[in-house]
C-alpha cells in the first residue's frame, strides 16, 4: 500500500508565504500604499484641492529592497503619484467652511533603502509647493522640504508612514501663512502649474508618429519600427486565440505567420510586426497591440516574476521554492510605455523623462537671496521652473543638436548657454542679487559645488523647519 507523505515543513511555509505576499498587476513595480497611514494636524486651516506632479522624471519614486535576499525593486505611487497623493490627501484634509484651498506642486519624492550591518535605513525625500487657489488663479506662497528617515530589521513597510510624515510635516509650515496678507505672485492657471518643471515637449517626427500608412511586414529593430521600415510581407498573417487566464479575459493571442513554408518561429526574433493597420511588439515572448498615446506608445504586457517574492521562496524552499513563487506572480497584465528616443519598455505608464544616455539632468538652484520672492527661469525661451530662496529643480533637456540656453525672467538677456553632458547632471547657481549689472544672473558651476550647495540647502530647510 503507498503512504502519502506530509509536505515537508519549508513548503507549507513557501505556501503561506505566497499568499500572504501581495501580487499586483505590476509584479516589477513595489507599490507604497497610503491606506492605513494617517496626518495629524492639530492647527489646520487648509484643504489640499489637488496635488500636481512637477518632477521631470516620474520613472517611480525609488527602489526598495525585496526578499531576504534584499533585490532591489523599483517603487511608486498607484495610479499615479498625483491621483495617490491627491485622493489621501482630500480624505486626510476634508473641506470646512473656513479652510482655505490649496495645490501641492511636489518637486521631489524620492525614497530609499541602505543596509547597515545589524538593521536596515529607510529614508524619504519630499519637496512641495504650495500654492493658494484664488478667484484669479493659483498664487505661490510657500515651499516645503523634509526628509523622514526610520531604522529596523525590515523596513520596507516603514515607507507609507516615512510619506505621511512628510506630507505632515510640509503642511504644517502652512499655519504661518498670513491669509489676509498673501505674498504678492501673478496668478497661474492649472495648466501652468502643470508644466513648471517640464521642458517643452519636443516635436518628434518619427515616421512610425507620422506616416498614414503602416506596411505590413515585420520590423527586425526598434530603429526599423521607428523608420517605419519593414520588411514588407504581403502574405504575413496573424492568427488570434482567445486567452482564459485570469486576467487576461476578454484579450487574444497573436502569433503572425509568413507565407507558407517559412518556419514557424521565423518572427521568434524581431522587433514586432504590422498586419497593415495594427503595430504590434513583441515583449517577453508574446506580440502584443501598440497603443497610440501622444508622441509614443502604450501596451499591457506580461510581467515579470515579482524578485522579492522569489528571493524569499527561494531561500525557504530552496531551487523548487523559488521556480514555485516565479510561477505564481509571473504573467500579471501590466501597462508598460515605449521610449521612442531609445526604444527601451518601462513598467510605468507615464514615466516622464528618465535620466538615460541620451538625457541630461540640469540641477538648478537658488540660495540666499537680496530680492525677495521667486523668480522664473526659462529654458530656450520656455518657462521650466519658478524658484524662491533656498529652492532647486531638476530639469531633463534632450536635444543634442543645441545649446541647453537658461534665461531669467527678471533678467532678460543675460543668459547662461552651454552643452550638457549627456547622461550626468549639470549645476547652474542663480545669483543672490540678479539684476546687478556687474555680476552674471545665472552661472553654471562644477559638480562638485554644485552638489555641496545642494546638500546645504537641503541641511537649511531641514533646519528651518
Amino acid at each position: 500500500m503507498k503512504i502519502s507523505r506530509p509536505l515537508p515543513l519549508y513548503y507549507l511555509i513557501l505556501a503561506t508565504l505566497l499568499m500572504a505576499f501581495p501580487t499586483t498587476s505590476h509584479a516589477q513595480v513595489y507599490y507604497v500604499e497610503l491606506g492605513k497611514a494617517r496626518l495629524n494636524l492639530l492647527a489646520r486651516a487648509v484643504y489640499v484641492e489637488q496635488v500636481l506632479d512637477a518632477r521631470p522624471n516620474r520613472a517611480g519614486i525609488g527602489t526598495v529592497l525585496r526578499g531576504m535576499a534584499n533585490i532591489p525593486q523599483k517603487a511608486d505611487l498607484r495610479p499615479s503619484v498625483a491621483q495617490a497623493l491627491t485622493t489621501w490627501l482630500q480624505g486626510q484634509t476634508p473641506a470646512r467652511p473656513t479652510d482655505h484651498p490649496i495645490a501641492l506642486v511636489v518637486r521631489e519624492l524620492q525614497l530609499g533603502e541602505e543596509i547597515t550591518v545589524f538593521s536596515e535605513k529607510a529614508h524619504l525625500d519630499l519637496a512641495v509647493d504650495v500654492y493658494a487657489h484664488q478667484p484669479d488663479g493659483y498664487h505661490y506662497v510657500l515651499s516645503a522640504a523634509e526628509r523622514v528617515e526610520s531604522k529596523g530589521t525590515e523596513t520596507t513597510a516603514d515607507h507609507p508612514n516615512n510619506l505621511a510624515l512628510a506630507l505632515q510635516r510640509c503642511l504644517a509650515q502652512c499655519e504661518s501663512i498670513n491669509w489676509d496678507k498673501l505674498p504678492a505672485q501673478p496668478a497661474r492657471t492649472q495648466a501652468e502649474l502643470e508644466q513648471l518643471g517640464h521642458a517643452p515637449a519636443p516635436v518628434l517626427t518619427y515616421a512610425i508618429l507620422t506616416d498614414s500608412v503602416r506596411p505590413k511586414g515585420y520590423y527586425p529593430t526598434f530603429l526599423a519600427f521607428r523608420n517605419n521600415q519593414p520588411v514588407t510581407e504581403p502574405a504575413l498573417s496573424v492568427e488570434a486565440t482567445p486567452r482564459t487566464a485570469k486576467g487576461w479575459e476578454g484579450t487574444q493571442e497573436v502569433v503572425p505567420a509568413l507565407a507558407a513554408g517559412a518556419p514557424k518561429d521565423a518572427l521568434r526574433k524581431v522587433w514586432g510586426f504590422s498586419d497593415g493597420q495594427q503595430l504590434y511588439i513583441l515583449h517577453n515572448r508574446h506580440y502584443l497591440p501598440l497603443t497610440r498615446a501622444g508622441n509614443s506608445f502604450r501596451f499591457v504586457g506580461f510581467t515579470a516574476a515579482d524578485p522579492g517574492t522569489v528571493s524569499t521562496a527561494g531561500y525557504l524552499g530552496g531551487p523548487l521554492g523559488g521556480a514555485i513563487a516565479a510561477a505564481a506572480t509571473a504573467g500579471k497584465p501590466g501597462d508598460f510605455t515605449l521610449n521612442m528616443v531609445t526604444g527601451a519598455v518601462s513598467p510605468f505608464a507615464d514615466a516622464g523623462t528618465v535620466a538615460t544616455a541620451d538625457t541630461a539632468t540640469i540641477c538648478l538652484y537658488r540660495r540666499a537671496s537680496a530680492l525677495p520672492g521667486a523668480v522664473r527661469v526659462l529654458l530656450n525661451g520656455a518657462v521650466v521652473a519658478e524658484l524662491g530662496e533656498h529652492q532647486f529643480a531638476f530639469i531633463p533637456y534632450t536635444d543634442k543638436l543645441r545649446e541647453a540656453s537658461f534665461c531669467l525672467q527678471e533678467a532678460t538677456g543675460r543668459c547662461v548657454s552651454f552643452i550638457p553632458a549627456f547622461g550626468r547632471t549639470s549645476y547652474v547657481e542663480i545669483a543672490r542679487n540678479f539684476t546687478d549689472p556687474a555680476k552674471a544672473p545665472l552661472e553654471k558651476v562644477d559638480e562638485k559645488k554644485g552638489v555641496f550647495d545642494l546638500r546645504v540647502i537641503r541641511a537649511r530647510n531641514k533646519t528651518a523647519q
